[in-house]
């Protein structure tokens, strides 16, 4: 039997963390509307108790086959819970079998997109920390499914509106991120970046600027040489492609222009390079706590979005997790599921 492909599976993130909360807040939402079917994978009982603690009236519905699933009902919320969290329950604490849980989950939507049981992923924060344990030397999201995948450089790239930026380097060192700026992945980098701005953004010849490394670009070598050596020379090369690059251009110059719409998306040579100015902008951390922005991997033959934040283990299990940037990451799953039919 083909099974449904409208499904789009959420998974729930570290149990410890405001993962299951921001859950259980998006599918509570009257204003929760979705031509797909959302399926959370993770344990029913901790999803229970985040409905209570958000004090919902949905109902949850535990499935066991994702082939079962054709429809789902207002009011109710669909679970798949293909492994149970064994460990005991400590909110807002780091613990390696909540972190063993929560990349469970994340391994399952894995090989249920691969087997054609769901189109997307959409994936709630997780503790690196609480994963080390089973998961030696993990890196992050991004890496873990690229790894699944066979994909050993899938590129994040940070989206709301028409705010794109993706990274050459992400869950590294500082002194790594500069070993990785090298000429292969700042192209690699762009093209994946001009193809999903082709495609989904529907810009025929996106303009893509390239950041630089160093303090004003290098100053043609003065404060470092990786502008000159890698940086210009991917740049060319992209541009022999035909592509519209521009670059290097420095990193307190290029965020402006993208702010000012002078630029469709921006290469970020590193993690942070892209990450303080998004978040700086999009995130309120005052009274409202309100959050916005996705973190969308691409490169990868399954689609996943995510939230732009961590665990939250401050205000985990209190009431006062943000659940706009996981609605964020799920309807840039609907949009991209609807481009990929």
């Amino acid at each position: 039997m083909k099974i449904s492909k409208k499904i789009i599976l959420i998974t729930m993130g570290d149990p410890h963390g405001i993962g299951p909360e921001i859950c259980a807040q998006m599918l509570s939402s009257p204003d929760f509307n979705t031509a797909f079917i959302p399926v959370v994978v993770g344990d029913a009982e901790i999803m229970r108790s985040a409905l209570d603690l958000i004090k919902s009236s949905a109902k949850l519905k535990v499935i066991s086959e994702l082939g079962d699933v054709q429809s789902h009902g207002k009011d109710q919320i669909l679970l798949w819970e293909p492994l149970k969290y064994k460990g005991e329950f400590k909110a807002g604490k780091i613990c390696s079998l909540a972190g063993a849980a929560s990349i469970a989950w994340v391994r399952e939507a894995v090989l249920a997109i691969q087997g054609e049981k769901a189109v997307a992923m959409v994936t709630a924060p997780i503790s690196k920390e609480s994963i080390a344990p089973t998961v030696p030397g993990f890196q992050g999201h991004t890496e873990y499914i690229g790894e699944m995948c066979d994909e050993p450089r899938p590129v994040l790239t940070l989206v709301h509106k028409n705010w794109v930026i993706s990274h050459v380097s992400t869950h590294v060192s500082l002194r790594e991120a500069c070993d990785r700026v090298k000429i292969p992945r700042i192209e690699k980098t762009a093209l994946l970046l001009h193809e999903f701005l082709q495609k989904y953004r529907g810009i025929e010849k996106p303009r893509i600027g390239v950041a630089g490394l160093n303090p004003h670009a290098g100053e043609d070598g003065l404060f470092g040489k990786e502008e000159v050596e890698e940086i210009a020379p991917a740049v060319q090369k992209l541009l022999d492609k035909g592509l519209n690059v521009a670059g290097p251009i420095p990193g307190d110059v290029i965020f402006p222009q993208l702010r000012a719409e002078l630029f469709d998306g921006v290469v970020a040579m590193y993690h942070d390079q892209g990450h303080i100015v998004t978040k700086t902008m999009l995130f309120g951390l005052g009274e409202q706590r309100k959050t916005a922005g996705v973190n969308l991997s691409l490169g990868l033959p399954v689609l996943r979005t995510s939230v732009d934040h961590g665990t939250g283990f401050d205000i985990a299990w209190q009431g006062k997790a943000d659940a706009n940037s996981l609605i964020d990451a799920y309807e840039l799953a609907e949009v991209l599921s609807e481009n990929n039919d």
